[in-house]
């Protein structure tokens, strides 16, 4: 890796952060922005948020079949700029938001601005860092775990002592200003004209099939981030008394962040090393295991099932990311990468976000336990979807 990457990998993690980050404000506090917005009711509350949190979801992922073929096409640093800026000036709707279709109408904003992010930096990283794509992925991940487990205390804290909607803003201010310095970058990427059709792409071996493993990975994660802190508060932490239990359950999310710094690292370096397709498969086995200890451990012992859970998913779903990317990169031509790197950010928060919705509406309708035992349900289905990942290093024939 040399110097100029070493120099700009960190400030294209701060993005990654804040890009997230933008996302990760709500959870903690989405019990008190439903009491806010919707009344007393925490379990319909849930399911009107969860529409709400799978359509951002939904604008999130689609955004990024623009983003991708665009960024093949023009200047990956003027879009990660133009995604930064305007996601985070989209928080200052929320300003006005004192029902249910304002806050919607913020959030579909910064989700629209910020779906530009992820295909535009993929893409770059893996031209910039070719030999080095695990661990360049990898570091760009770190990076943004080690800003984004902050987020849920931070924005907990803010949105307790001044107002929920504060908690937004600092952090779309923050964005602004990252995007500001992204904009003073010099680093650009060569581009060629694609001979390859898409769809010869979609043809690869293999590809698909870590298309749909993606899918059944991130519709797991999707609803495990946005209702991890409401199932802690109403079961988990239940005893603890409902103000008490909200405090745990913010902090146990930041801890899951915590856990993944290591994980993006580890995951990256081993990807490099061994290949994604092991480490694809151990930290398949280690998601599903985490799900196990969250739910089935003995009442006696649940709070080491919750600090199983945070470990074990912390490490293993965040390990996971800069693997699949590496290897999505490594079956791809350099001039289309960015299209299909949109496709997979489509179908991981697009079509993953799908599970928002549907884990609102069990635990709505058959409570908070029966909503995570159909999440450990897809999460054993990626398990099995890993064991026929194709196996490709980069030193191999695409």
């Amino acid at each position: 890796m040399t110097q100029k990457g070493r120099g700009f990998l960190p400030l294209l993690g701060a993005a990654h952060s804040l890009n997230h980050s933008l996302f990760l404000v709500a959870p903690p506090l989405l019990i008190i922005i439903g009491q806010n917005l919707l009344g007393q009711n925490l379990e319909a509350n849930s399911f009107v948020l969860g529409v709400v949190g799978t359509i951002t979801s939904l604008i999130y992922g689609t955004g990024s079949l623009i983003a991708g073929p665009l960024s093949d096409r023009t200047s990956e640093i003027k879009i990660i700029t133009l995604a930064l800026v305007l996601a985070g000036a989209s928080t200052f709707v929320l300003l006005l938001a004192t029902d249910i279709i304002v806050y919607s109408l913020a959030l579909f904003l910064m989700a629209a601005w910020a779906s530009l992010y992820h295909p535009t930096a993929n893409s770059l990283i893996s031209k910039e860092f070719h030999g080095q794509m695990g661990e360049a992925m990898g570091i760009h991940g770190l990076i943004a775990s080690l800003g984004g487990m902050l987020t849920p205390v931070v924005a907990f804290a803010i949105g307790i002592a001044i107002d929920w909607r504060v908690s937004f803003i600092f952090f779309g201010m923050i964005s602004i200003l990252v995007g500001l310095m992204i904009s003073r970058s010099r680093t650009q990427t060569q581009r060629k004209p694609s001979t390859v059709r898409m769809l010869e792409i979609l043809k690869v071996k293999g590809l698909l099939t870590v298309l749909t493993f993606n899918v059944a990975i991130d519709l797991s994660m999707k609803s495990i981030e946005y209702f991890l802190p409401t199932y802690l508060t109403l079961k988990s932490f239940q005893p603890l008394g409902e103000e008490t239990a909200k405090i745990w359950a913010a902090v146990a999310a930041t801890l899951v962040l915590a856990s993944g710094v290591p994980g993006q690292w580890l995951g990256g370096r081993a990807a490099d090393r061994i290949g994604s397709k092991k480490v694809l498969v151990t930290v398949s086995a280690g998601i599903l295991a985490a799900l196990l200890f969250l739910q089935f451990a003995p009442a006696a012992l649940a709070f080491l099932g919750v600090a199983a859970f945070i470990i074990l998913y912390g490490l293993s779903f965040y390990g996971h990311q800069p693997a699949l990317n590496s290897l999505t990169g490594i079956m791809t031509p350099p001039e289309r990468r960015g299209a299909i790197y949109g496709i997979f950010f489509f179908t991981s928060f697009g079509l993953g976000s799908l599970s928002q919705a549907i884990t609102g509406y069990y635990m709505r309708t058959y409570g908070v336990e029966s909503s995570f035992y159909v999440l450990t349900v897809i999460a054993a289905i990626a398990l099995i979807l890993s064991f026929v990942i194709p196996d490709k290093r980069a030193n191999q024939t695409k």
